[in-house]
């Protein structure tokens, strides 16, 4: 029986202190990870010269915020240690409709919201703001009040920056301010109206013997434009009088950038430094007089910025496995305002080495290295020409399309593209064999297997597949080639066979017709450094939009004679 007694009281030990261990974990959770109580709002009143929320406390709360909104705007906010939050220089128009709202935090910064919203209609008097605003030089200043209570004892200062140069006690709803009062002054002024507690209640800003900003308009880009990543240049009217231009950048989360900017006969450059790629933007253009930003004018206008472009690769005019010696080779590249830099050594060309200005002259065998930089581009790859002196006779094979079912627009004289590419090759074929070249032309029941390997049989210094191209809405236009990559052998003789296409091209001054040489990366068979050592691709126009299928309807010698000269050209 003792024994079991003296267990009875180890265990009530034990338990004992197991319970008040738990309190002290309970208690001490409770400590680190305060929990917020319920609370609501109470009630708005003035108090001394502000006007207060009142809010029932909130368990374990260190901090109170209050927000104002108007029509789901916030328009107010501010933050109280206390349950009792002050309102500093809160102000409404008359009889607008406020939401209130609270929360409250703990000291993790942990929240919980007040369990109500608190609706509250601006009662006070306010001045009128679509009252005058601009005076000029001998202009008393006329001000009306909504909500004007005869009962309220008003006062109106005028404030120039924080310096008060007026002041009007017992004012009705109309307050006339004597020109006299404010002579000598010019620029923005603040009118503040205060209630019989001293409460600011309503301000309005008014300017005096100030310029007005002309009415600006955005010329150019238009109102939706898109461009690669790079400076905008912006052509505006208006603003006269403005001493300030600013561009305020827009994105959906809001403001993104401002940038003071300063035009040169009325043309802004927007740096692409300040630009973000593939984004969207809403461009303001601001104009200011001074730092009166509420009397500013503005237009807008929407921008996409695509991704960073790099330059396209350099080019020769000539070939280079065999040239003529002393023929002259220029170098190019399809970007404009783009340096061409090159060595003649082997050596890696750098933005140190030479810059390219007028043709090189062959008189030996010798390796080009080229490559090119651009402003707000990638620079270009490099690419290397191995420059080798002799004749031989070009051999030339040409692939016309074999779609026979792919029909182009009949009523502009298009049949399929089978027979007017192959009625192309017959052009191009002639005036090649003319010149003295050799040329061989692809099986039309065979596939492009049996084609490269021909081609490659006869050990063809060019293999050009042609085709007419067409588009899922039947409205593209214009003309494309395409090689493997921006180091194929092929680039520069499909660049020399687009450009002199392109001069004779009926759309060449619609810049999104320029489609340029393009890169397959190995998904055009005859257009693939593996398969064939020398091969591209061209889209002759699209035969499925009525003009450019007329045009290769009506022209087929001169296209076919144009892309034959810049062949020989090349080789020659």
């Amino acid at each position: 029986m003792i024994k079991l007694k003296r267990r009875t009281k180890l265990g009530i030990v034990i338990f004992l202190i197991f319970l008040n261990l738990s309190f002290f974990v309970i208690g001490y959770v409770s400590y680190l990870y305060p929990k917020l109580g319920d609370f609501q709002i109470e009630n708005v009143v003035e108090t001394n010269k502000f006007l207060t929320v009142n809010v029932s406390p909130s368990t374990n709360a260190t901090k109170y915020e209050v927000t104002v909104k108007k029509e789901d705007e916030v328009i107010y906010q501010k933050s109280d240690e206390t349950n009792q939050i002050v309102l500093e220089n809160l102000e409404a128009e008359h009889n607008d409709e406020l939401q209130f709202q609270v929360k409250a935090f703990n000291k993790n910064d942990e929240v919980k919201e007040s369990a109500n919203t608190y609706n509250y209609v601006y009662q006070d008097a306010s001045f009128k703001k679509d009252q005058m605003y601009f005076y000029t030089n001998g202009e008393s200043i006329s001000l009306t009040l909504d909500g004007y209570n005869q009962n309220e004892d008003y006062t109106v200062y005028i404030y120039y920056g924080k310096k008060i140069v007026y002041q009007q006690e017992h004012v009705t709803s109309s307050i006339m301010i004597p020109y006299e009062s404010l002579e000598g002054y010019s620029g923005k002024l603040n009118a503040v109206l205060y209630n019989k507690n001293k409460r600011k209640i309503s301000t309005f800003t008014f300017y005096l013997n100030t310029p007005v900003v002309g009415k600006v308009h955005i010329l150019s880009p238009e109102e939706s434009f898109s461009t690669r990543w790079n400076d905008v240049s912006i052509h505006f009217q208006g603003g006269e009088n403005a001493n300030h231009f600013y561009l305020n950048l827009y994105t959906n989360a809001g403001l993104a950038n401002k940038v003071e900017v300063f035009p040169e006969d009325h043309v802004i450059v927007l740096p692409a430094d300040y630009l973000l790629e593939n984004t969207d933007y809403t461009i303001e253009l601001e104009a200011v007089y001074e730092d009166f930003s509420e009397i500013s004018e503005k237009d807008v206008f929407s921008l996409h910025v695509s991704e960073i472009e790099t330059t396209s690769p350099v080019y020769v005019s000539h070939n280079p496995s065999f040239i003529k010696k002393n023929t002259e080779v220029s170098l190019n590249t399809s970007t404009s305002e783009a340096t061409i830099y090159y060595t003649t050594d082997g050596s890696e060309p750098t933005v140190q080495s030479l810059v390219y200005k007028e043709p090189i002259q062959i008189q030996s065998d010798m390796t080009i290295k080229t490559y090119a930089v651009s402003k707000n581009r990638y620079d270009s790859a490099i690419n290397t020409y191995e420059f080798h002196i002799g004749e031989k006779t070009p051999v030339i094979y040409l692939s016309p399309s074999n779609q026979f079912g792919n029909y182009g627009v009949q009523s502009a004289g298009y049949t399929t593209e089978e027979d007017m590419m192959n009625r192309l090759a017959d052009v191009i074929e002639r005036h090649l064999k003319e010149a003295g070249f050799i040329v061989y032309r692809n099986n039309p029941y065979g596939d492009i297997n049996a084609w490269n390997a021909f081609s490659n049989s006869v050990g063809a210094d060019f293999h050009l597949a042609i085709h007419s191209n067409a588009s899922s809405t039947h409205t593209a236009r214009g003309i494309e080639i395409h090689v493997d990559k921006e180091t194929s052998p092929s680039l520069s003789i499909a660049s020399n066979v687009y450009n002199n296409l392109w001069s004779i091209y009926p759309g060449n001054t619609e810049p999104t017709y320029n489609r340029g040489v393009k890169y397959a990366r190995g998904e055009l068979g005859e257009a693939n450094d593996e398969y064939v050592r020398n091969g591209a691709l061209i889209e002759v126009a699209f035969h499925d939009q009525y003009d450019d299928a007329l045009w290769i309807a009506e022209n087929l010698e001169e296209i076919g004679q144009n892309i034959a000269s810049s062949i020989i050209s090349y080789y020659n």
